[in-house]
């Protein structure tokens, strides 16, 4: 019997609802039952039945949910005591990032949320492709990507031909971003084609971005109208450069309120129906570390829309 099984069935019972444990446990649906599948196999009957009014314990599952929760405490204080004693404790953290850009204060309360007397946190920021590659080959735990309607449906393929489940956060509008030395900065709407004297600052190539080209943004203008492009592998520098130059950028509404901070304003564009999706990704079948769950909080603290919590 795994205490995974146990910490499932657990939260299953709190929560009275499937879904909103998988949500709260940071699980596909189906991983969840297959999990108390495995469990009642074990025991040796039901535990759980669902009803009109969500997921009921059995009475042997309401038996069950007294040991389970007595031993999931017992082994939390284990952990807990293991951590005071332990003369150096090391805490590790790998996110691959595309298409979007962190808040800077992220880092400082991922600091403080964390009991180590050494912090590694890895971030790789580069294009979606690649982060979905990081996540695969173990480079990355976590992969935060910015992705648009018209690439939805391939990255739903290329994720299950990688053994790879994503989970959205959000969803919102196409926006602008340019700053002070822009003509167009402060305006709250534009028309694309207003955009064409203007350099536009992007990430390498990748085939997300490829599919990108032709798409249309406003009926008239189409991404590859955009003659004038500066390509910078780094985000920062790509921040740098729309501040201090006419330049602008495409991006989403995740990333407004940091680059406010930057006199960096943010617009929308006239007739363009394009969405985008803040989305998290993970290996299948393999359960994220308590540093990689505590990071992943913060980030759905900071970014998600209220019905997605």
């Amino acid at each position: 019997m795994e205490l995974k099984d146990l910490k499932y069935f657990v939260e299953i019972a709190d929560q009275k609802s499937m879904r909103k444990a998988a949500a709260s446990l940071y699980v596909s649906q189906p991983n969840l039952t297959r999990s108390m599948k495995n469990l009642e196999n074990e025991v040796g009957a039901e535990l759980l039945k669902r009803t009109n009014h969500g997921v009921e314990l059995t009475s042997i599952g309401e038996g069950l949910y007294y040991y389970a929760n007595s031993i999931l405490k017992q082994v939390d204080e284990i952990s807990k005591m293991r951590l005071e004693n332990q003369k150096y404790v090391e805490a590790k953290i790998s996110i691959a990032i595309g298409g979007c850009i962190l808040r800077d204060d992220m880092m400082l309360q991922y600091y403080e949320t964390i009991r180590a007397n050494r912090t590694g946190i890895y971030i790789v920021e580069t294009s979606v492709e690649e982060v979905l590659k990081s996540v695969e080959a173990l480079g990355a735990d976590i992969g935060l990507v910015s992705i648009n309607h018209i690439q939805m449906a391939a990255f739903h393929k290329i994720c299950e031909l990688k053994g790879l489940e994503f989970h959205e956060i959000g969803t919102g509008p196409l926006y602008v971003h340019v700053g002070k030395k822009n003509p167009l900065y402060g305006r709250e709407w534009i028309d694309a084609e207003e955009l064409l004297p203007y350099s536009h600052v992007q990430v390498p190539q990748d085939y997300f971005s490829n599919m990108n080209y032709t798409t249309n943004l406003d009926g008239k203008i189409h991404m590859m109208d955009f003659k004038k492009s500066i390509i910078m592998n780094n985000y920062h520098a790509i921040i740098s450069m729309v501040k201090r130059t006419d330049a602008f950028i495409f991006g989403n509404k995740w990333q407004k309120d940091e680059l406010e901070k930057g006199q960096i304003c943010s617009i929308r564009l006239n007739n363009c129906d394009i969405s985008h999706y803040l989305l998290w990704v993970k290996r299948k079948r393999e359960t994220l570390s308590d540093k990689a769950e505590q990071f992943l909080k913060l980030i759905l603290d900071c970014y998600s829309d209220p019905a997605q919590r």
